[in-house]
C-alpha cells in the first residue's frame, strides 16, 4: 500500500481541494485511491438530522467512493467550526482516537493508494491533548504540506516545517494553493523560493483558486491537476511509505 498525509499551515488553506484533486487524477490514471477525513469540524445536518462533513463529500465524489463509506472515510463529523477537540466537547461527543486509528488502518488496507486528509494545521487539538501531529506520527505517512502564496507564507510554512522537524515527523513537499500564475509577481516568486530554500522540501505544485469546484466533474478535476501539480512526483512520495 502507497499513502500520503495532506497537512496545512494553517486552517482554511485548502486541503481538500488538494486532497481531492490528487484523488481525481489518481482515479483517472485507473489507481484504486482512498481517501479518509478522520475527524471534520463545522459539519452541516442533513434533512435527515444527520451530520455530514462537506469536506468528506467532495473527497468521496473525486475519489469515486460511495455514500455507503462515508463512516469509513470520515469517522467523526462534528457541527461547531472549531478545532475537533472543543468542537467535541461542547458537543458531549467523547473521540476515541485509538478506534479511529484501529478502524482507519483496517480500512486503508483494500486500497492501492490512500490520502488522509488532517483538519487546520499540524498543531490543531485533536482530542484533549492530542494533536493532529500526533496522529500524523503515528500514521507515519509522507506528507504533503498546503501552503498560500500570499504574504506571510514563508512564516508560516517555515515555521511548520521547524516544528515538523522538531517532533520528528515527517515533510516531504509543498503545495501552493490558490495560486493565480497570471498575476503572480515578486511577492509570489519570493515565498516559493524562500521556501525551497529553507526547507529544503521540493515545491510539487502550483494550484489555482476555484471559485466553483463543487460543479467540477471528476474528470475537469483530474484534468487541472495534471496541469498544476507533478502528480508523478506526489505518486513517489507516496511511494516511500513503510507499514
Amino acid at each position: 500500500m502507497r499513502g500520503l498525509f495532506i497537512t496545512a499551515t494553517d486552517t482554511d488553506i485548502g486541503k481538500t481541494m488538494i486532497t481531492g484533486a490528487i484523488a481525481a487524477a489518481m482515479k483517472v490514471r485507473g489507481i484504486h485511491v482512498g481517501v479518509f477525513k478522520p475527524l471534520a469540524s463545522g459539519a452541516i445536518r442533513n434533512e435527515a438530522g444527520i451530520l455530514l462533513a462537506e469536506d468528506a463529500t467532495f473527497l468521496m465524489k473525486a475519489a469515486g467512493i460511495g455514500e455507503e463509506l462515508r463512516q469509513e472515510v470520515n469517522a467523526v463529523a462534528l457541527e461547531p467550526a472549531l478545532t475537533p477537540a472543543v468542537a467535541a466537547k461542547i458537543s458531549n461527543v467523547c473521540i476515541d482516537i485509538p478506534k479511529i486509528l484501529t478502524d482507519l488502518k483496517q480500512a486503508m488496507k483494500k486500497y492501492e493508494f490512500v490520502l488522509v486528509e488532517g483538519v487546520g494545521g499540524l498543531i490543531s487539538p485533536l482530542w484533549e491533548d492530542y494533536l493532529l501531529a500526533d496522529m500524523m506520527k503515528e500514521l507515519n505517512f509522507p506528507a504533503l504540506l498546503v501552503s498560500k502564496p500570499r504574504l506571510g507564507a514563508i512564516n508560516h510554512t517555515v515555521l511548520s516545517y521547524a516544528y515538523a522537524m522538531q517532533h520528528k515527523i515527517r515533510l516531504d513537499g509543498v503545495v501552493i494553493n490558490r495560486f493565480e500564475a497570471s498575476q503572480a509577481g515578486v511577492l509570489e516568486e519570493s515565498n516559493i523560493h524562500y521556501i525551497k530554500k529553507l526547507t529544503n522540501l521540493p515545491v510539487v505544485g502550483r494550484f489555482p483558486l476555484l471559485k466553483q469546484a463543487n460543479s467540477l466533474n471528476v474528470e475537469d478535476l483530474a484534468g487541472l491537476a495534471e496541469l498544476t501539480l507533478n502528480i508523478d512526483k506526489i505518486i513517489a512520495i507516496g511511494e516511500s511509505y513503510n507499514e
